[in-house]
């Protein structure tokens, strides 16, 4: 995962607000391609896009292959899920450009505050990178292999590991609404497919677990090259690396079928705070949120500060959701110079969206630590 432009980014929120220990950074939701995604997506008076005949730019079963005009690809897996009494979780991301690959594999008991993170680039090799012909994404700790009705991950690194079939559903979210994010000052795209049911195993310090949920969460985003000089491939690798966000991925409602993308990306001079709301009846939209970072702790390692506790709320949608951390250092580090650190914290997620009440767990993605 990666943010969208902060030149052209989604909700103009103000810096004033309550930031008790301090604000942060925030991942989520992108922006229409066409100026302001919060006016161009029609927040509050959104319809289905069969009526609307927006216009969608991504296809969800041809765009999972890796592409070959494109300076930056990801393809990003998390699960958030209940196994025998134990809350637990895993996230795999693997990024993929030209000049190599950089994969982060994370598995968490929040239960026991058990955290076994693996964060590492490579070059590319014949066990390293992505298939131009069939989705199929891979490095030496593991690979994602499938299609649009189903998908294989499995990841070992030493004794934790995750073996999992995922079959996507019918729900798909387009970032910003319809999948084309204005991105470093490029074309970039992303969709999710919000509900995945899964099935499987998940190992923690050698315990196996079985894995079944209908709430895991595929995210799939590129960035094209189309009139990218070489030194704006390498600003744009800058821009991303120096960069601070959140993001929450989060699915609700019956089947888990709604879903919200929400980011929170802070630029030099400027932030922006917004998400996508997916709903039961596939309506898509954009609006402004606000966010408030509390229980600020600071990484010995890296010297980045995370909340551990977090608000976040969307008038428009009629949205509120606390989010309480549950792990005590859920920070992944990359080696200096390998890629971009940051946190994966599995969370308790309280609150409502409209009428629908929300009780549940997710991940909540920081990279790049909070400014405060």
């Amino acid at each position: 995962m990666y943010p969208p432009d902060s030149t052209i980014a989604a909700s103009r929120f103000s810096l004033n607000r309550r930031t008790l220990i301090g604000g942060s950074l925030a991942l989520g939701g992108m922006a229409l391609a066409t100026g302001s995604p919060v006016a161009a997506a029609g927040a509050s008076n959104a319809s289905p896009r069969q009526q609307l005949g927006t216009p969608l730019f991504v296809d969800t079963t041809k765009d999972l292959v890796s592409h070959t005009d494109t300076f930056l690809e990801s393809w990003y897996v998390n699960a958030a899920f209940e196994s025998g009494g134990k809350i637990l979780g895993f996230e795999w991301h693997q990024s993929v450009t030209a000049g190599g690959s950089a994969t982060e594999f994370l598995v968490m008991n929040a239960t026991d505050d058990i955290w076994r993170p693996y964060a590492a680039a490579e070059a590319p090799s014949a066990t390293v990178g992505a298939s131009t012909t069939e989705m199929h994404v891979y490095s030496t700790v593991g690979s994602l292999i499938g299609d649009r009705s189903e998908m294989r991950f499995k990841a070992v690194n030493g004794n934790n590991s995750v073996d999992v079939v995922m079959r996507p559903q019918a729900a798909e979210l387009y970032n910003g609404t319809t999948g084309l994010l204005p991105f470093l000052g490029t074309n970039s795209y992303e969709f999710a497919f919000p509900n995945m049911i899964t099935q499987g195993t998940i190992t923690i310090d050698g315990e196996v677990h079985e894995v079944k949920s209908d709430a895991v969460w595929f995210d799939r985003q590129w960035g094209a090259t189309a009139g990218l000089t070489p030194d704006d491939m390498k600003r744009n690798a800058a821009v991303v690396n120096e960069a601070h966000w959140t993001w929450l991925g989060l699915s609700f409602g019956a089947g888990n079928r709604a879903a919200i993308s929400f980011w929170d990306v802070m630029g030099e001079d400027k932030r922006w705070t917004f998400l996508t709301c997916l709903g039961e009846d596939g309506v898509q939209t954009n609006v402004e949120a606000q966010v408030e970072y509390l229980k600020v702790w600071t990484s010995s390692d890296t010297g980045q500060k995370y909340p551990g506790l977090v608000h976040i709320t969307a008038p428009k949608l009629h949205l509120e959701l606390v989010l309480t951390a549950m792990m005590s250092r859920p920070e992944f580090v990359y080696p200096r110079g390998q890629g971009h650190s940051g946190g994966q914290s599995l969370c308790r997620v309280a609150g409502h969206v409209g009428k629908t009440r929300i009780d549940t767990h997710a991940l909540l993605e920081m990279i790049g630590g909070i400014v405060v």
